[in-house]
């Protein structure tokens, strides 16, 4: 009599959910971090504002592109293997990202040879880092059903506010130890991610066609995609967002070492502390108001806008550390609310083939904010210290009319 093996127990939906939580907040702790310790870094090396905005536009126009085709990827070749190029791929970027900058603290490289190089390495992080949420929230929307939709979208949105709670937190007391300390942390914590995502998360087949990738086709059909007309307007708002939220979170380093006249490691923990409130603020968002009351996604994200303009607006008279926390928890509150909203509006707006195309779209929307958000917010800064936070504040107030505007439009229809 021939023998057969037993299949494995099949995966319980609490444990694929909280495996897709723990890829978005290892990524969200490793975006936080750099952001936490960016500043004094930059400083500490020699360069200007600019290059720290400069590197992060670049970065930001490859993660942009390339989430769209690694969403279109994960398609075709599989959610799980995406997520694990991206997670290996973070790990290996962050270390390559973090022995530049050693090399420019011991002045080993530096000036134009030293901004290139760490534009190079943090352009090469994030071509690989760009596939493991566009592929984590495909996979959320391949196994939820419409109805389930807001819900699910709103766990990742928890992940990714407890990865910014969770990024500084760890860098607050890394940063004592060197300033590199943390990003060498966050490239621990992506690999061990990467490794539970090959051993615990099942595969998933997806109804797609088996067929060659072909890069540059998909570049263009991932710009392609942001014009597409259902989902256009949503993305634009989110781009605009996310460019506001990017002026304010590349300057406020420098803004807060140079209103309290402070060296980088004491920057780098108030800049920490100051994400740890907005991140816990986020999160509390998603669980109090996004899963409990169960509000449509275009009302989520004409409450949220305001909260963040308020955020803004603290950061412009900004004289004490206690400013800079105020600010970032109403920063965060807003961003848990709107984030939200943003990526199920999107998602809803097309059907489940298209998950995995439209899930790119909304992990490249950050990135596509921050292409011109750093840069703007450090040309900005140089001019005045003001006026990143002053034009933010300004910006998120036209979003939200815009977004009621809208609402009202869809309810005369």
């Amino acid at each position: 009599m021939r023998g057969f093996m037993p299949q494995p127990a099949p995966v319980p939906f609490s444990l694929i959910q909280f495996i897709l939580m723990a890829c978005i907040i290892s990524i969200g702790m490793g975006q936080f971090i750099v952001f936490a310790v960016l500043a004094p870094l930059i400083r500490s090396v020699g360069l200007q504002e600019i290059h720290g905005g400069l590197i992060i536009s670049f970065s930001s126009i490859i993660f942009a592109l390339s989430s769209g085709v690694w969403g279109r990827i994960s398609s075709v070749y599989g959610r799980r293997k995406v997520m694990q190029i991206g997670l290996y791929g973070y790990c290996c970027g962050t270390l390559l990202f973090a022995a530049v900058f050693y090399a420019g603290l011991q002045w080993w490289l530096q000036g134009t040879m030293l901004f290139l190089a760490l534009s190079v390495a943090r352009m090469l992080q994030s071509t690989l880092m760009g596939a493991t949420t566009p592929a984590a929230t495909a996979y959320m929307a391949d196994i939820t059903t419409p109805e389930q939709r807001v819900k699910g979208m709103g766990l990742l949105g928890s992940a990714h506010s407890l990865g910014t709670i969770l990024g500084p937190a760890l860098a607050a007391p890394l940063i004592l130890l060197h300033l590199l300390a943390p990003l060498l942390a966050a490239s621990v914590i992506t690999l061990l991610t990467a490794l539970v995502v090959w051993k615990w998360l099942p595969r998933h087949d997806v109804q797609a066609p088996h067929a060659p990738i072909h890069i540059g086709r998909e570049i263009l059909r991932t710009l392609h995609s942001y014009f597409d007309p259902r989902y256009a307007g949503t993305l634009l708002i989110g781009v605009l967002m996310f460019l506001g939220y990017a002026m304010c979170q590349q300057t406020v380093g420098y803004l807060v070492q140079d209103r309290l006249l402070i060296g980088p490691e004491q920057t780098a923990s108030i800049v920490a502390h100051a994400f740890i409130c907005s991140a816990i603020f986020a999160l509390t968002a998603q669980l109090l108001v996004v899963a409990r009351l169960k509000l449509a996604p275009s009302t989520l994200l004409f409450l949220g806008l305001p909260m963040m303009l308020a955020g803004y607006v603290v950061l412009v008279q900004l004289q004490w550390e206690r400013d800079a926390l105020i600010a970032f928890s109403f920063i965060g509150f807003g961003f848990g609310l709107a984030l939200p909203g943003f990526s199920a509006t999107a998602s809803l707006s097309v059907s489940a083939e298209e998950q995995g195309a439209v899930a790119g779209i909304i992990a490249g929307a950050p990135a596509l904010g921050f292409i011109l958000g750093p840069t703007l917010g450090a040309i900005l800064y140089e001019m005045h210290t003001m006026a990143p936070y002053a034009a933010a504040a300004l910006l998120n107030g036209l979003l939200a009319m815009a977004v009621l505007r809208r609402n009202r439009k869809q309810k005369a229809i």
